[in-house]
């Protein structure tokens, strides 16, 4: 009699093919998702003010490494974004990735030889915390790009190393969150108001999918300096909500700005209002009215801004970020001009640049307003900036005529420091146009994604 002798099979076993998920089921889940998430928007924008407070990083401790230098830094973004790339990882992975190098280095001495092991190590601590167990890389593929330089128990070693640095704390507001945040504030789609056709829930229309392609390109450029750690998460990431909105010529961002400003400046006149009735001859009007604005702050949050928002003093800060950003704009490293080229984002930022003259920017009037802030006092935000500053600032961010927060008399914080007209016309409209994006989720989207890229180019060309 014949027998046959099964072999035997090593290793974890093999994970079935998954079934194709109903398209009609996937967007009542993403319907009611909605309807439960905006119930517990509140707590959900106190943790993240939390954790964004206590994952910051001072980049003046940064500036003690005796031998990892701020030159160097470039290098290890690039190999960084290439590593996340091809193992699909989310994007908040980056972004969290890049906040554990930085608090660690802030609290730890790095050696040079040591910079590319803890940049790896610490990619690979933010994949197991925020992407599923299959994305999650193998010390040997580590390793490998790493071109076998450490051994597979340095790995191992440096992240426990890492790990007892942080005290175990990972958690941190990534710039994605905050984008995230942005979108559902300002709406673009109208699906916030839960009234669209329910197929429609299914993924990120392509408006979305538009503002959060080319946001994510601005949050990444804006890894690369140092001058950007001197500014709040959520700050950076509004500031490229806006940025985007205003290179795709769409008015979300300003729409959302204006409503926000009308609704701060209603609640703090009636606050002022009603301190004004308790003033006596010596008290100063000034007091009451700072006072007044410094009690909405406090209970004024909405939307990204988890920290609250106070005005002009938000806005100055936004101008400011948007100088940095155009200048790591106008020269962005090969790796993202690859990976965004491919999206099409790359032709949308570049025919925004040229059809707008931004090469022509005197380049020596931004950089004296980026390092010089009034008093070099990086908390207050209390800017000065200079006209072309000013009018720049308005372009890049979509703040024209029709915007009623620009009025003379609410810019108590803002000093023009010269005359003359608009460097610009007196439109600030972006000329860039697009037909539609893909519709992806902005969650689980991964950019390497072939028919996503071939989408995204056909369309924003």
């Amino acid at each position: 009699m014949q027998t046959f002798h099964t072999r035997k099979s090593y290793g974890p076993p093999r994970r079935p093919v998954s079934k194709s998920y109903s398209s009609r089921l996937e967007s009542v889940e993403n319907y009611q998702n909605r309807i439960i998430v905006n119930e517990y928007m509140g707590t959900i924008t106190q943790h993240l003010r939390v954790l964004e407070k206590e994952s910051s990083v001072n980049p003046s401790m940064i500036d003690l490494q005796p031998e990892v230098k701020w030159y160097m830094r470039p290098y290890l973004v690039n190999f960084i974004i290439q590593m996340h790339s091809s193992l699909k990882l989310k994007p908040q992975t980056l972004f969290l990735c890049w906040n554990i190098i930085d608090r660690y280095c802030a609290k730890r001495i790095a050696f040079k030889q040591h910079y590319q092991l803890i940049g790896c190590t610490a990619l690979w601590i933010a994949s197991k915390y925020e992407d599923k167990k299959s994305r999650v890389p193998t010390v040997k593929e580590l390793n490998t790009m790493c071109s076998n330089v450490y051994d597979d128990s340095m790995f191992r070693e440096m992240e426990i190393h890492i790990l007892s640095t942080l005290n175990w704390s990972i958690g941190h507001t990534t710039l994605e969150d905050i984008l995230q945040l942005a979108v559902k504030s300002s709406d673009p789609d109208g699906k916030e108001q839960l009234n669209q056709p329910i197929q429609l829930y299914k993924g990120n229309t392509p408006t979305v999918s538009a503002i959060l392609a080319v946001s994510r390109f601005l949050c990444e450029l804006s890894l690369y300096d140092r001058n950007y750690l001197k500014f709040s998460t959520s700050a950076i990431g509004i500031t490229c909500f806006l940025m985007s909105c205003s290179i795709l010529n769409m008015d979300v961002g300003t729409n959302y700005i204006s409503q926000l400003i009308e609704s701060f400046e209603k609640k703090s006149s009636n606050l002022f209002t009603y301190k004004e009735d308790d003033l006596t001859e010596d008290e100063d009007e000034s007091f009451f009215y700072e006072a007044a604005v410094k009690e909405n702050q406090n209970n004024f949050s909405n939307g990204p801004f988890i920290n609250g928002f106070d005005g002009h003093e938000s806005l100055n800060e936004i101008r400011m970020i948007s100088l940095n950003l155009f200048k790591s704009m106008l020269d962005p490293s090969n790796v993202l001009i690859e990976k965004y080229t491919s999206l099409g984002v790359m032709t949308v930022v570049k025919r925004f640049i040229q059809e707008n003259n931004l090469h022509q920017v005197d380049q020596s009037l931004i950089d004296q307003d980026i390092e010089e802030p009034v008093n070099n006092d990086m908390t207050n935000m209390a800017y000065s900036f200079s006209h072309t500053s000013f009018e720049l600032t308005n372009l890049l961010l979509s703040f024209n005529e029709n915007c009623s927060f620009l009025l003379p008399k609410v810019h108590r914080n803002i000093s023009i420091t010269s005359s003359g007209d608009s460097i610009f016309g007196t439109s600030c409209e972006s000329p860039s146009n697009f037909s539609s994006f893909s519709s992806i989720s902005s969650a689980t989207s991964y950019y390497s994604d072939s028919a996503l890229n071939s989408d995204l180019k056909s369309n924003l060309i």
